[in-house]
């Protein structure tokens, strides 16, 4: 009976509905602080109105008028800011068995705060969820997602998520390809070739489909500023403060190579007043930069105890049948870890250089790269915030980068990524001010997405599925 009855709410946790306050297509957020982000401020005392998904009206809570058919929030001690990008995630479904849980995976984002996700790994499964967010058939974050990776080589086992291309006509094809068949972007990773990265660079420009990903130590990092790549996780950054490009091949510690031992023995030598000459080239190369630092400074740099990782909040999201794959990994590396000395001098740098590209005016977006090793999808970002502001920027800073900066990314700064009328009303509405400090964030009260409000039952109704979900 006992089992019976746990199996009837868990049911009954599946099919109701997960959106609160739907009564009307109209709601007024009376007496709250507006975060706009298009500008260091916090406005006290707003009345802000949002009718069919579009925010109408911004006043001051005395004298905005408020019709008779409105839902009323009482935003009184509260703080409203853009809903969150992450620039950088996965879905579960590319690891382990191949489980299709996307559904349960965007609710979990969107309890979060993110309302605008890339997904930085295609697949047809990715189109067909990205197709039923679009069309109101599942809630969660707008999806943006990018084509199978592009690698040189595929030595992994399971499922190939990749455009295996080792010469530079299987490049342009698999472009071409990927563009018909509607991906955002095309994605680089590993093993890729000089040769064949040209290709995809000039296919892609043909085609009108920009490129992001990775830059291996194949193809350098002058040629990617000079392509105009959207890079991710500061690739090769690191390899330009060698003490010269023969020292190890021209290698250090990015990409594949922080898993190797001769990549960490150049790090002792790195010099850091090569710094400013690399945000120099970066800045005049105008491209934006996704650091997904707190993936490599958990994982490689400082690590977790086996405790810390467990007590993390989201660690009940990860399935069980890719735990013991997450562990097998984790012990992979830190058996056989590099000296301490290092790894901290891995992360200073890498905290140095992210402050300098910051503080010069390079557009910096945030990406948590979940769920890698124990990140999971939604939680990580606000751990990728709190990193920014400890390599140096301001908590305003760190929002831009999952705001105003992103928005500016993807085209859609018209639409999303400031609180201004005319703007798609989706927001995040918070208990404390993450101005004051980045990790109140996560203090999220309630959350509007596609004209929708979910309050705060709502969002742990969501959580609550995709924990049961995931966590099997």
């Amino acid at each position: 009976m006992k089992h019976f009855s746990s199996c009837l709410l868990l049911f009954l946790a599946l099919c109701l509905p997960v959106v609160a306050q739907q009564s009307s297509e109209v709601y007024a957020i009376k007496n709250v602080t507006v975060i706009p982000m298009n500008r260091e401020v916090a406005m006290l005392h707003q009345t802000v109105l949002i009718e069919k998904g579009i925010i109408t009206q911004i006043g001051n809570a005395e004298t905005l008028e408020i019709g008779k058919k409105v839902t009323t929030i009482d935003g009184t001690g509260k703080y409203l800011m853009p809903g969150l990008f992450d620039m950088h995630a996965h879905f579960f479904y590319e690891q382990g068995n191949n489980i299709n849980t996307c559904k349960e995976e965007l609710q979990m984002m969107l309890a979060n705060g993110l309302t605008t996700v890339r997904i930085e790994c295609g697949d047809s499964v990715y189109l067909d969820a990205r197709a039923k967010v679009k069309n109101k058939e599942w809630i969660g974050p707008q999806l943006y997602v990018v084509s199978p990776q592009f690698v040189g080589a595929w030595p992994w086992r399971g499922k190939v998520f990749a455009a295996v291309c080792d010469t530079p006509e299987k490049a342009e094809a698999a472009v071409k390809k990927y563009k018909s068949e509607g991906y955002d972007e095309i994605k680089i990773t590993f093993m890729v070739k000089r040769d064949v990265y040209d290709a995809i660079i000039k296919t892609a420009k043909k085609e009108g489909i920009k490129v992001t990903g990775h830059v291996g130590p194949q193809v350098k990092l002058p040629a990617a500023l000079a392509a105009g790549q959207q890079i991710e996780h500061m690739d090769e950054f690191i390899d330009m403060l060698l003490p010269d490009s023969t020292y190890n091949y021209g290698q250090s510690v990015s990409d594949m190579n922080i898993w190797r031992k001769n990549a960490w023995a150049t790090v002792p030598f790195l010099d850091e007043t090569k710094i400013p000459e690399l945000v120099r080239k970066v800045k005049d190369a105008g491209i934006y930069v996704t650091p997904t630092n707190f993936f490599f400074f958990s994982s490689f740099g400082e690590g977790r105890t086996d405790e810390q990782y467990k007590q993390r909040p989201d660690y009940q999201y990860i399935p069980s049948n890719l735990k013991a794959e997450r562990w097998d990994i984790r012990e992979r590396y830190w058996n056989n870890a590099p000296p301490e000395e290092s790894r901290k001098k891995y992360v200073y740098l890498r905290k140095k250089m992210t402050f300098e590209l910051w503080n010069a005016g390079v557009p910096l977006m945030a990406g948590s790269d979940s769920p890698e090793w124990f990140l999971t999808q939604g939680f990580s970002i606000h751990d990728e915030l709190e990193t920014f502001v400890q390599a140096g920027l301001s908590p305003f800073g760190a929002l831009q980068t999952a705001t105003v900066n992103t928005a500016a990314y993807l085209g859609v700064s018209a639409k999303k990524g400031t609180v201004e009328t005319g703007k798609q009303a989706d927001l995040l509405l918070l208990d404390k001010n993450p101005l004051d400090d980045i990790r109140n964030s996560r203090s999220i009260s309630g959350v509007w997405i596609a004209g929708k409000y979910i309050d705060r039952k709502g969002i742990d109704k969501m959580l609550a599925v995709a924990a049961n979900v995931l966590g099997k």
